[in-house]
């Protein structure tokens, strides 16, 4: 190992763990309270390694308004290397019915789940598995363990979790490219023939409409009211199609308009608009965090402008912004739509560290690995999956209609 974190004063931890003889320099501490690692977690966050979901600003809001409304309780696990501090995972435990698992603290809001970490740790197989023992045995009691969306890598640093005895692969990945050259060129470079030439004759329909335009969004008021608009329109598209939108459980939307406007001149959030004929048809709400632009959120509004594709219009337009902004990278993300293979990303698998630690946790494990399985079955046939999804609008309809034919009586 070399490169360790920046030595802080002794935080006292609620619970302290190590790894055992041999690798006895690795000890965790469990917290309960994020202000009691706030100043380890600016200096990794400023001098180590950090996602933009694992970010303070993001974790913050997390916790003020989703923790408490889900009923989870937070677990701040420092590990240390010989006293110095060289990571930091932000879980939670979940009391999900009869089975207590512990998970990422990400509560529906978080695409990837990854610790914060020193800079230049160079970890041995047996030094990962010391830290993994160690964490376990700061965890409080559970039935499972179950971290998933785990990168390979945050940032440049290998992700030690990653690494665990036991982590598999699971079916997700992230994709996205560098951003190189010049901005005006960018899109020729990165797209393939077909697909830069398609999005060509989209931007010159688009250009046509009145009032067209691309928005990033600037100052207090205007970011609001992208924001409004994006979440209006999410909700109007999730409910056409009867599925279960995110936004509508309590604090969610809360938490997207809190962190849009936490700062909003350059701040970790950036809102984006595309108008025409005076109104928004594209929304989209990303993140900016070390050099890197991702994307989290992207909306479209109803009717007519369907046709010139707005969501493939807002998400080039998107690029060519990083791209001035000096962005080095643009990640999509999580999940496989269509258009991104226009742009030719690059794929990285996401990896799962599962561990049961009783009998429920294990038949908890299992079911829900076998439904996930037959999700991603479904999902490889196109047209099987279409006809599932039909069935289900209806089923929700027509539960809609009886309910509101019953509270008319």
């Amino acid at each position: 190992m070399s490169g360790p974190a920046k030595a802080l004063p002794p935080i006292a931890g609620d619970r302290h763990g190590a790894a055992g003889p041999g690798e006895s320099c690795y000890t965790a501490l469990l917290h309960g309270d994020a202000e009691a690692v706030a100043p380890l977690w600016r200096l990794l966050q400023a001098e180590g390694a950090c996602t933009a979901y694992q970010h303070i600003g993001w974790m913050g809001g997390l916790l003020r308004h989703l923790a408490a409304a889900r009923g989870v309780e937070p677990l701040f696990i420092e590990v240390r290397a010989g006293g110095c501090p060289i990571m930091l995972l932000p879980l939670a435990l979940h009391p999900n019915g009869l089975c207590r698992v512990i998970e990422a603290l990400d509560l529906g809001v978080c695409d990837y789940a990854a610790p914060l970490l020193a800079q230049g740790l160079e970890l041995s197989p047996a030094e990962i598995d010391a830290i993994r023992r160690a964490v376990r045995d700061v965890l409080p009691a559970a039935d499972l363990i179950r971290i998933t969306r785990m990168p390979a890598r945050v940032a440049t640093e290998p992700n030690p979790l990653a690494r665990f005895p036991g982590v598999r692969r699971i079916d997700l990945a992230r994709s996205g490219f560098a951003l190189e050259g010049d901005p005006a060129t960018l899109l020729k470079r990165v797209c393939t023939p077909s697909a830069f030439k398609d999005l060509a004759r989209r931007a010159r329909r688009f250009e046509r409409f009145a009032d067209a335009g691309f928005v990033v969004g600037q100052g207090r008021d205007e970011i609001a009211a992208l924001v409004e608009v994006m979440i209006a329109q999410r909700r109007a598209r999730f409910h056409e199609l009867g599925r279960y939108e995110p936004l509508d459980a309590p604090g969610v939307a809360a938490f997207y308009r809190e962190a849009a406007l936490a700062q909003p001149e350059g701040g970790l959030v950036r809102v984006f608009g595309l108008r025409a004929e005076g109104q928004w048809i594209a929304t989209a709400y990303g993140l900016v965090h070390d050099g890197a632009f991702h994307g989290t959120m992207l909306t479209l509004a109803d009717g007519p402008f369907r046709a010139v594709a707005p969501g493939l219009l807002i998400a080039s337009r998107i690029m060519v912004w990083a791209r001035e902004q000096g962005l080095g990278y643009f990640d999509f993300t999580i999940g496989a739509q269509p258009y991104k293979s226009g742009f030719r990303p690059v794929e990285e698998p996401l990896f799962e560290w599962a561990e049961p630690l009783t009998l429920r946790g294990r038949l908890v494990l299992r079911l829900s690995r076998a439904v996930a399985g037959a999700k991603a079955r479904v999902q490889r046939h196109p047209a099987l999956a279409g006809r599932l999804r039909s069935g289900v609008r209806f089923l929700r309809r027509l539960k809609g209609r009886r309910a509101a034919d019953t509270s008319g009586l």
